[in-house]
Order: C-alpha cells, then sequence, then structure tokens
C-alpha cells in the first residue's frame, strides 16, 4: 500500500518507509501532485492549474510548461500505479486507486461520523473520533507557503478538526473524564495554539481534578500571549472562568502552612541547568532584574537571543521545528548555569 501524508508535513510512505528522502523530485511537479490530490475526483481546467500555480511566473508559454509538468507526474516512479491523470472533454482528472491511502480521507470519514454518533453512541463516537483526531499532524500540506488557493481547504480541515476535537472532549466531560481532557487539550494546543475554546476546556479540567494554580497560571499565559500576539481580550466566558479560579485560589491559600512557603518557594531549586519558564514570566523577571539593576549599578546582566539557523531557507514543519527547538533546549540545560533564566 501506498501512503500520501497531507495532514501537517507532506509525505508518501510505502512499507513505512518515506520515498521523499530517497527521490530528488523537482519542485514544479511535487507542486502539481499535490495540488491534483487536493482536488482529486474532479474536473479542473488547464487555465484554473496555470493561475493557481504559477501565475506569477514568467513563462513564455504557460501551457507547454503544464503539459511537461503533468508528463513528469504521469512518469513519477514508484508512484504511478496508485493513480491515473486523464484528459477528458478540456478538462484533467486526477484519480486515484485502490492501493492508494490518504490520511485526509481517513481523517474526514472517522471525524464525520464520530460527530453523527455522538448523542446516540457515545462509546463508538470516541473511538472514531479519536482515530481522527490522531491523523491531524498539523495544516494541511503545511510544508507550503502561502497559497490562495489551500486557504479555503485549510479552513475547511481546521474546522473539521476543532469539531471533533470539542465533540471528543464533550463526551470525556459527561463520563468525568478530566484526566483525558487534560491530556487531549495538551496536545491539541501544540497544533491550535489561540483557540480559547481550548483553553477553557484545559482550565476546567484542571480545576476538576484540584490543580487550581496550574490552572491559574494557564490562564495568565494564554489571556497575556492572546492580547500580545492577536490583540485579543478575554471572552466573557474567559472571565467568569477567572472568578471560579479566582474563589477557589482563596480556599487554597486559607489552608496553606506559612511554615512550608520556603519550602513550595524553592521547589524547583534542586535542579540543575537554568530556569526555563513561559514568556509571561520571562518577562515578568527581566522586569524585575532592571529594577535590581538600578539599585546596584555594579551588577551585569545579559540579554541574548539563540536559535536555529536555516540557512538554505526552506520551510519547516511543526513537528520538524518542534524537534529542533527540543535539541537546542537539551543544548541549553547543559551548557547554562543554574543562575540563568530563560524562554523559548
Amino acid at each position: 500500500m501506498i501512503y500520501i501524508y497531507t495532514l501537517g508535513d507532506f509525505d508518501i510512505r510505502i512499507n513505512d518507509n518515506s520515498i521523499l528522502e530517497s527521490k530528488n523530485y523537482p519542485y514544479r511537479t511535487m507542486k502539481l501532485f499535490k495540488y491534483f490530490f487536493t482536488f482529486k475526483g474532479k474536473k479542473i481546467l488547464p487555465k484554473n492549474i496555470i493561475e493557481d500555480l504559477w501565475a506569477d511566473n514568467n513563462f513564455q508559454d504557460h501551457k507547454n510548461v503544464l503539459r511537461t509538468q503533468i508528463s513528469r507526474t504521469r512518469k513519477m516512479i514508484d508512484l504511478e500505479p496508485c493513480y491515473d491523470i486523464q484528459y477528458i472533454n478540456g478538462y484533467y482528472v486526477f484519480e486515484t486507486k485502490n492501493n492508494c491511502i490518504l490520511d485526509v480521507e481517513l481523517f474526514e470519514k472517522y471525524i464525520v461520523q464520530g460527530n453523527t454518533i455522538k448523542e446516540e453512541k457515545p462509546d463508538e463516537a470516541l473511538l472514531l473520533l479519536n482515530k481522527g483526531l490522531e491523523l491531524y499532524k498539523g495544516t494541511y500540506l503545511g510544508e507550503m507557503d502561502y497559497e490562495e488557493w489551500l486557504v479555503p481547504i485549510r479552513n475547511r480541515y481546521h474546522r473539521l478538526y476543532l469539531e471533533g476535537l470539542f465533540n471528543y472532549i464533550e463526551i470525556l466531560k459527561q463520563k468525568g473524564k478530566n484526566l483525558d481532557i487534560v491530556k487531549t487539550c495538551e496536545e491539541a494546543i501544540h497544533l491550535k495554539l489561540y483557540d480559547e475554546n481550548l483553553h477553557i476546556y484545559f482550565i476546567e479540567a484542571l480545576m476538576e481534578i484540584g490543580e487550581t494554580r496550574y490552572a491559574i497560571s494557564h490562564y495568565e499565559y494564554i489571556t497575556s500571549r492572546l492580547y500580545n500576539h492577536l490583540g485579543v481580550k478575554p471572552s466573557p466566558r474567559m472571565r467568569i472562568l477567572y472568578k471560579k479560579l479566582q474563589s477557589q485560589d482563596k480556599v487554597l491559600r486559607n489552608t496553606i502552612n506559612l511554615y512550608k512557603v520556603d519550602e513550595e518557594l524553592e521547589q524547583f531549586d534542586e535542579a540543575n541547568g537554568p530556569l526555563i519558564c513561559e514568556p509571561y514570566y520571562f518577562k515578568f523577571l527581566y522586569n524585575l532584574e532592571k529594577r535590581n539593576g538600578l539599585r546596584n549599578v555594579e551588577l551585569n546582566k545579559f540579554l541574548g537571543v539563540m536559535t536555529i539557523e536555516n540557512e538554505e531557507h526552506l520551510t519547516i514543519g511543526e513537528e520538524d521545528l518542534r524537534d529542533s527547538m527540543n535539541t537546542l533546549m537539551e543544548i541549553i540545560n547543559v551548557n547554562l548555569r543554574r543562575g540563568d533564566v530563560l524562554s523559548k
């Protein structure tokens, strides 16, 4: 079987081995290949393909370029048996065969089926939705730069993902499985950081399992991030949730053993390496150090940025970027001192 992965980084795998790692297919050919897969089974006019893919290129003969690329696409080694491109009555039609499996088709199938039966068969819906959510590794064809023709497709799968995700969480909520909700939200936040509803589910689940302080910390982090990056203030629902957090926090404060406060505050002190914190808290600590510097001019503090070079200026997928940043964090953790503070 040939598996085509489009949700997240594009990949083609045969016997669980990626053929893209061993084959150097031309960029234009691969772009056309992805375009055909996106509009599989539909009649496509040649002029629409040219306008969507190469409108900005100054080719002398766009139609000839298209014919050349289609000829190359038809002859892609190892792949030709799984698809067929026909020219019928002025239209191109791309079809896949039974030995070709697309992740996006399975994703849509599982999510739609799960959403449909969520009321009458919640247990079966949970299984279907979970299968669909596991297939969603990121934005559709996320490795491609901004393309106008991709916008409505990406938006559709994005909406379908969130619909399935929230139905999945609602079923877990009805069953009282708050730990599963926390885990699900933590995974989803990496993909959809700026969806406020997702954070509301996350904070509510944290409250249910008694992690009120963690919930407050997350509330402060995400509301600050939404405002600083998008200019979005907390919604009425989020503000109501914060009032509940405050009321619970008062109860927690009343039960604190004051003799153990110092012990709680220094719980991170046994760790080696630098203190790693969220951007919101890094900003707070940075301003605190600036104030301390005004009192003691001999106290030297250094602010720097460490990053990963991308010399070839290639588009990096979300998963590769996450792995690279984690590697950088490991290097930093070994080489910086305990007194250093950093944020990703």
